[in-house]
C-alpha cells in the first residue's frame, strides 16, 4: 500500500496508535518504491517510459510468442534514463528500455503452473540499439501513454508473511489503511516495493513455480516444500506490478492486477529472463 509523504512521516505515530509496542514491527517493514502515472498519449514509438504503443527491440530480435506460436502483446517500457531503482534495491541497466510482454488476449499465464513462463516476457533493449517493430496482428496492441514516475513509500498488506508477528484482527489493519489510504486511487501501476494484493501474497509462489513445482490454487503456503524453500522466497523483488486501466484497454481477468517478479541476484546481473509473473484478479 502507498502512503503519502505526509503519512509516511506520519507512520510510526499510527503505527502504534494502531498496535501498541508491536507498532515498530511495521513501520520498520515500509519499502520504497516507484510510482507509475498514466499521462498524457505520446508518439507509439516514444522512446521515453510509456504504456502502450510500440515496441521498441534489437532488429535482431524475433517478437515473442508462446510455445504454440502465439504471440504476446506488448504492454510497457521502462526508459533506466529516466527511472531508477529506490534505496535498498539493485540498480536497473544503465541505458537500456524494459520491454514487458503478457499474453494479453486469452490471458492463460496465472504463474501457478512451472509451463506459464511462455506466457510473458521482459526483454532489456540498449537504449542505442532500438529499432520499432510492429506487432503481429494476432497480437493485442494498445495505445501509447506517457509514463511519469514519482518515488514513494509502501507498506505491506496485513497477509504478507512479514508482518506476522503483529497479531492485529483485520479490521485494526483495514482501518490503518483507511486512514493512510486517503485520496489515493487506482490504477496502481508501481516499479518495486510491496505489492497492492488482489489475493494472496506471492513471493512463495514465484519460488515454487519458477522452481519447476505446480502451486495449482496459488496458496503456495500449502505446498508440503513451502518450509524447505521459503528462504529463496525472501529473494524475490517486485519488478512491476500493472493494474486493471480501463484508459489503456487492460482488464485483467474481473478487474485484477498483473504482478511481475524478480529474484535479487537475477536483477544484480540483468538476467530479466528469469523474471516471473503472477495474475491475480478478484
Amino acid at each position: 500500500m502507498q502512503l503519502s509523504d505526509a503519512d509516511a512521516g506520519a507512520l510510526g505515530t499510527l503505527a502504534r496508535r494502531h498496535f501498541g509496542d508491536a507498532g515498530p514491527v511495521l513501520e520498520s517493514s515500509a519499502r520504497a518504491s516507484v510510482r507509475l502515472h498514466r499521462a498524457e498519449t505520446c508518439p507509439d514509438t516514444d522512446p521515453s517510459s510509456r504504456f502502450g504503443g510500440t515496441a521498441l527491440l534489437p532488429a535482431d530480435h524475433a517478437w515473442p510468442t508462446t510455445r504454440a506460436g502465439k504471440p504476446l502483446s506488448f504492454l510497457a517500457q521502462v526508459s533506466t534514463a529516466e527511472i531508477h531503482s529506490p534505496s535498498g534495491v539493485p540498480s536497473l541497466p544503465a541505458n537500456t528500455l524494459l520491454a514487458f510482454f503478457y499474453e494479453a488476449d486469452e490471458q492463460q499465464g496465472w504463474g501457478f503452473d512451472p509451463g506459464d513462463r511462455e506466457f510473458w516476457a521482459v526483454i532489456p533493449v540498449p537504449a542505442a540499439d532500438t529499432v520499432a517493430v510492429t506487432s503481429p496482428p494476432e497480437a493485442v496492441a494498445f495505445p501509447a501513454y506517457r509514463m511519469l514516475h514519482q518515488t514513494v513509500t509502501t507498506i505491506p498488506d496485513q497477509d504478507e508473511p512479514l508482518l506476522g508477528a503483529l497479531s492485529a484482527d483485520y479490521g485494526v489493519f483495514r482501518q490503518l489503511h483507511d486512514d493512510l489510504r486517503r485520496d489515493d486511487k487506482a490504477p496502481w501501476h508501481r516499479m518495486f516495493g510491496w505489492p497492492e494484493l488482489v489475493q494472496n501474497p506471492m513471493q512463495l509462489e514465484c519460488q515454487l513455480a519458477s522452481n519447476g513445482i505446480y502451486v495449482g490454487d496459488g496458496k503456495g503456503s500449502r505446498h508440503p516444500r513451502a518450509a524447505e524453500l521459503a528462504p529463496g522466497a525472501a529473494d524475490w523483488l517486485l519488478l512491476l506490478q500493472l493494474d486493471t486501466d480501463d484508459e489503456i484497454g487492460w482488464m485483467w481477468g474481473d478487474t485484477g492486477t498483473i504482478y511481475y517478479w524478480i529474484r535479487r541476484q537475477d536483477l544484480l546481473t540483468a538476467r530479466f529472463d528469469q523474471a516471473w509473473m503472477i495474475f491475480q484478479c478478484c
